[in-house]
């Protein structure tokens, strides 16, 4: 029961923005910060993130089996990720993304954070962001 807690109040605060657009696709730079507001040490695995639009994964980190410790009522901030998001993955999907940026004026893309709490409880974070000329919001 208190590994479940632990998974209800432990949080994922993930930032993201444009770090570069290149020939190949857009470059963004993920940075996620795990807090603990609990008494008790939790410890998690790196986290893996993916990229998801239109239901379909675009780009993805690396799985690491890598523990981390996050003391009572402390957070931590994980190294930032760069991830492409190449033009080729989106380009089966060009006509949707097409239509929902002139609809809407924006491209919207969920970023995932998938973890595991204390070797046994799974934790995943889902965040929504739009794409606008160049920016996140």
């Amino acid at each position: 029961m208190r590994l479940n807690r632990l998974s209800n109040e432990l949080e994922a605060v993930t930032k993201v923005s444009i770090h570069r657009v290149t020939l190949s696709g857009l470059d963004l730079r993920i940075e996620v910060t795990l807090k603990n507001p609990t008494a008790g040490n939790v410890t998690v695995k790196l986290p893996y993130v993916k990229i998801i639009h239109g239901g379909r994964t675009v780009a993805s980190s690396q799985v690491k089996n890598v523990d981390i410790n996050i003391p009572k009522f402390s957070e931590i901030k994980m190294e930032p990720l760069v991830l492409n998001v190449g033009f080729a993955a989106l380009a089966s999907s060009m006509v949707d993304i097409m239509k929902e940026a002139k609809a809407t004026g924006f491209i919207n893309l969920t970023v995932n954070t998938i973890t595991t709490i204390n070797n046994s409880i799974p934790f995943t974070k889902s965040d929504s962001f739009k794409i606008s000329g160049g920016l996140l919001s």
